[in-house]
């Protein structure tokens, strides 16, 4: 069941995904209310970006929208994506890993970003007790595998 909280982080990142930026920041900067999807109260928004990736070259994309728990003390094996992820850490606390960087420690609230095909080392879920909860937007190729094995 998905709660109204992460329906609302998953709007608010869709947004991050599919919403032309400079025409929100134009918007939000001199709080303009034009257009067919902003109502008279669009100046009382404010919209922040809070990361902005490419998508690179990917023929008939498709975004996926998932949630992904990972149970207490869970790591999972390494893999590749083959296009970019977008992740949003709902509950828990996680230990990431993508090549070439170092692991990264991420809590409630925190989000980041994995380029395609860069081997993602491990995800560890940091609790012994609480599963963690990410909400996931993957972008991959219709029809595709969009996780493959790595060593």
């Amino acid at each position: 069941m998905v709660t109204r909280r992460e329906m609302s982080t998953a709007l608010a990142l869709t947004t991050l995904l599919a919403a032309p930026h400079a025409a929100l920041r134009a918007q939000t900067s001199s709080g303009g209310n034009s257009g067919p999807h902003h109502g008279p109260n669009r100046s009382s928004m404010g919209v922040q970006t809070l990361m902005e990736e490419p998508l690179g070259d990917i023929a008939d994309p498709q975004v996926t929208v998932i949630t992904l728990t990972v149970a207490p003390g869970t790591v999972s094996p390494p893999h590749r994506h083959t296009g970019p992820v977008f992740a949003y850490l709902l509950e828990g606390r996680i230990e990431n890993q993508v090549d070439p960087g170092p692991p990264k420690t991420y809590k409630a609230g925190d989000f980041f970003y994995e380029p395609a095909m860069h081997v993602h080392r491990m995800l560890r879920n940091l609790s012994k007790s609480e599963p963690a909860k990410l909400l996931i937007f993957e972008v991959g190729e219709k029809g595709k595998a969009f996780t493959i094995g790595a060593k």
